[in-house]
């Protein structure tokens, strides 16, 4: 990691000093533009283009900026619990007409990529090629009872950009590796050109990766709010979704499929504990498991993604 010493006035600041001082050619933004690309083992994805630099955003400086999967102890049950939803947001995507149209074109399906955008604990950062989405992230809190984003109205603090200069760090052999997630089958990572890095082993600190640069900026009122208005108060990052209304329910009420719970259990290990006890244990600390999926998409649902991906993609679901 290397840390730029400087405190810029604003994030706006940064941006300037990367383009104009350090002869970068990026916009503030980056245009939606993907290309499909070979990762290794001759695997296809739909990349986020250009491919770098890649940039993450802060809204302060963490001593350890870990993925949400590591950011607490998790007891055995907790991980079932966690495993259980990744299963269901599994399920429930494969009746997503682009899901079925990635697949069949032999596209990669980044699964923990996508549910790390809609609040599934993973061991994946989000990056992204776009300095806006970075600055956007850096410039405000995120409010979980109302679930949006307020830009931050103070002076009295500093927020962070993370900068990864080349594309020699999408090394799919790394680590920790950095995957496209972009043009998937949600629009939110799309929308956030986003890329994600798999932290694993002595790799699960951001701080602690030699390819990445620090740059701290102190917060204004005037530039969070130019950043927030950019974005339509963030909408234009979190367009509107079904996805994430499911995953927020399935979390706040702990309703899920049977399926779900079989497949999680076989790839959750607790010792001296049978799927009876797990679900027994599991439903006496409040979860709730029924003989189908509990928020899967409606017909309506479907209906309005084949809708808007036709018109994205002209000539895809025929």
């Amino acid at each position: 990691m290397m840390v730029n010493q400087r405190i810029f006035p604003d994030v706006f600041a940064v941006y300037d000093y990367l383009t104009k001082e350090k002869g970068w050619s990026f916009g503030f933004h980056t245009a939606p533009q993907f290309e499909v690309m070979t990762l290794y083992g001759n695997r296809l994805a739909a990349a986020p283009m250009p491919m770098s630099p890649l940039f993450r955003g802060e809204s302060e400086f963490h001593v350890k900026c870990l993925p949400s999967l590591f950011r607490k102890e998790w007891t055995p049950l907790q991980k079932l619990e966690r495993q259980i939803q990744l299963e269901d947001f599994r399920l429930i995507l494969q009746v997503n007409p682009e899901i079925k149209d990635m697949e069949v074109g032999g596209l990669e399906v980044n699964y923990n990529g996508l549910a790390q955008h809609y609040g599934i604990e993973t061991n994946i950062l989000d990056l992204t090629n776009s300095f806006l989405v970075a600055a956007f992230f850096a410039t405000t809190t995120y409010d979980p009872l109302m679930d949006v984003y307020r830009p931050i109205l103070h002076t009295v603090s500093s927020g962070v950009i993370y900068f990864f200069p080349t594309g020699d760090f999408m090394n799919f052999g790394h680590e920790a590796p950095i995957w496209p997630i972009g043009m998937e089958a949600l629009r939110r990572p799309g929308e956030q050109r986003g890329f994600g890095m798999e932290m694993n082993g002595r790799y699960r600190d951001l701080n602690h990766y030699s390819g990445a640069h620090l740059f701290r900026f102190w917060h204004t009122p005037q530039v969070s709010l130019r950043v927030w208005e950019m974005t339509h108060g963030g909408y234009d990052l979190f367009p509107y979704d079904p996805m994430a209304e499911k995953v927020r329910n399935m979390r706040k009420y702990r309703i899920y499929s049977e399926e779900g719970l079989r497949l999680a259990f076989d790839k959750t290990e607790i010792p001296e504990m049978s799927l009876e006890d797990a679900r027994k244990t599991l439903t006496q600390d409040g979860c709730t498991f029924v003989n189908r999926l509990p928020f899967a998409y409606t017909k309506k649902e479907v209906e309005y993604i084949n809708d808007l991906f036709r018109k994205m993609y002209p000539g895809h679901f025929e």
